[in-house]
C-alpha cells in the first residue's frame, strides 16, 4: 500500500510540474506586454525572441536581456554572433533570420530593452 501512495504522489507532482511549465511558457507569450512598440527589430524580437526572453526582455525560459545585454556584449558583433550561431541553450537563428534581420533585432535589444 505504501508503494501505491508513493506512485500517486509522484504522479501529482509530475502533473503540477507540467502545469507550472506550461504557465511559465504562456506568461512569456509574445503580445502579453502592454508596450505599444513597433518597427522591424521589435517585430522580429516579438516573433522569435520574446517567447524565451520575455516581452520586455525581463527573462523567462531564457536569460534577461533588458538592462544587461550591452554589459554582457559591449561589442554588438558578439551579440550578433550569439543570435546567428546560438550558444548554450539558445538555438541558432542563421537559418531563420537574414543577417539584416539579426542586426535589426540586436539593435532593438541594445536600444529599446532597458
Amino acid at each position: 500500500m505504501g508503494f501505491k501512495r508513493f506512485v500517486n504522489v509522484v504522479e501529482i507532482l509530475a502533473g503540477v510540474a507540467a502545469l507550472v511549465f506550461v504557465v511559465a511558457l504562456f506568461a512569456n507569450e509574445p503580445g502579453g506586454g502592454s508596450t505599444a512598440k513597433s518597427g522591424r527589430g521589435y517585430d522580429i524580437y516579438v516573433s522569435n525572441c520574446a517567447r524565451c526572453h520575455g516581452q520586455a526582455g525581463q527573462g523567462g525560459v531564457g536569460p534577461q536581456l533588458a538592462g544587461v545585454v550591452t554589459n554582457a556584449f559591449p561589442d554588438a558583433k558578439d551579440e550578433i554572433a550569439v543570435v546567428r550561431d546560438g550558444r548554450d541553450g539558445m538555438p541558432s537563428f542563421a537559418g531563420d533570420l537574414s543577417p539584416t534581420e539579426i542586426a535589426d533585432v540586436v539593435a532593438y535589444t541594445r536600444t529599446e530593452l532597458k
